[in-house]
């Protein structure tokens, strides 16, 4: 794990430093995005302004109490569900991400609307081209021109509040695209196991911390999505742009020019490979890449070393995801929500693929009524 500290909280790297490192290799997603937000930014004040604007959002949505977040959850699964009045079937992915962006519209980010009053046009708009844009900013070809307009209107027609979110994909992009690969991953695993499902039935129950985190022999919420993030995390490798020591104290504008002058000699691209020691047999033992959400019961705490390299899946050094200890509740009540409905009706089933997906992957998987 020495190399992931190095690379993410190099010792004596000032703030500047490490938003210089983070902005250049996202660059990328200016292309695809025109995102303005710290993760494009070297910028401090910007950096500070984010930090504090997402940190309310959580406060907000913390204060409003999990039960409210349940309720949401589960009138944007009722929601999606009528789509099955007028067709069989529903696919699975399309399914949570869009339960998944109207709990986090409300739920997070505090548009103040209805579930049910969100254009599922501009839900489908949205979930579809955040996650193409995504796939194509990592192709060197260049990208339809006609998709980030139609995300923007889309967007603008769900968050009309221009002052509060002047480019409202700086905050959707870092608190749905993420989350909802977590909740559609974990409910994959749960649905069918009657240990993980009866966790989430309970959390829906009663949703709390409390509930979520559990205690003693049974499996918890905590414990699938604990899993779920370490075999499967959503940021397998975190990139840096390190600047050769020779060019790092110039100033930044001087190092983008140079780098298109002289390219690969003024940076070099490393990663932090935190899907790596997720799945490392020295740490997690022989069943590393298996899916076993028991690793983490109370009655087998994990060794300092694994509880360690878990922490990765958020980040790591000053820029750690903000969100750490709100997310993984978040998605155990959307799952508990998911899970529920589709228990509570006789009609109602998860047609497994043959695979777990991650962002795409998901083409045999669906939601049907029988």
């Amino acid at each position: 794990m020495d190399s992931i500290r190095c690379c993410l909280n190099p010792h004596g790297a000032t703030t500047g430093q490490l938003l210089t490192e983070r902005s250049m290799a996202n660059m990328r997603l200016v292309k695809a995005f025109n995102l303005s937000n710290t993760f494009v930014s070297n910028n401090l004040s910007i950096h500070s302004t984010f930090v504090s604007q997402a940190r309310a959002l959580l406060k907000g949505s913390n204060k409003l109490g999990w039960l409210h977040f349940r309720d949401l959850s589960m009138q944007a699964v009722q929601i999606e569900l009528l789509e099955l009045n007028v067709m069989a079937q529903v696919s699975f992915d399309v399914f949570i991400q869009c339960v998944t962006l109207r709990v986090i519209l409300i739920g997070l980010l505090g548009v103040d609307a209805s579930v049910d009053s969100f254009a599922r046009e501009d839900v489908i708009t949205v979930t579809a081209h955040i996650n193409r844009l995504w796939a194509l900013s990592k192709k060197p070809e260049n990208i339809p021109p006609y998709l980030l307009p139609q995300l923007n209107d889309a967007l603008r027609r769900l968050i009309p509040d221009t002052q509060k979110y002047p480019n409202p994909v700086d905050f959707v992009i870092p608190a749905w695209e993420t989350l909802w690969r977590v909740v559609a991953i974990a409910v994959a695993y749960s649905h069918q196991d009657e240990g993980m499902l009866d966790a989430f039935l309970s959390l829906y129950r009663s949703p709390s911390v409390k509930t979520f985190s559990g205690h003693g022999t049974r499996l918890s919420p905590k414990n699938v999505v604990d899993e779920t993030m370490r075999l499967h995390p959503p940021s397998k490798r975190i990139g840096r742009m390190k600047t050769h020591p020779i060019f790092q104290y110039l100033p930044s504008t001087i190092i983008r020019l140079l780098q298109r002058i002289i390219p690969n000699r003024i940076t070099r691209k490393e990663s932090a490979d935190v899907a790596e020691i997720q799945q490392s047999a020295d740490i997690w033992g022989p069943d590393a890449g298996q899916f076993n959400p028991a690793r983490f019961l109370s009655s087998s705490e994990p060794t300092k070393e694994q509880s360690e390299a878990l922490k990765y899946v958020f980040g790591g050094g000053p820029f750690r995801c903000i969100g750490a200890s709100w997310a993984p509740v978040a998605v155990g009540v959307i799952c508990s929500a998911v899970l529920t409905a589709i228990d509570d009706c006789d009609d109602l089933r998860i047609v497994q693929g043959t695979e777990i997906g991650a962002r795409d992957g998901w083409n045999e998987w669906y939601i049907e009524r029988v």
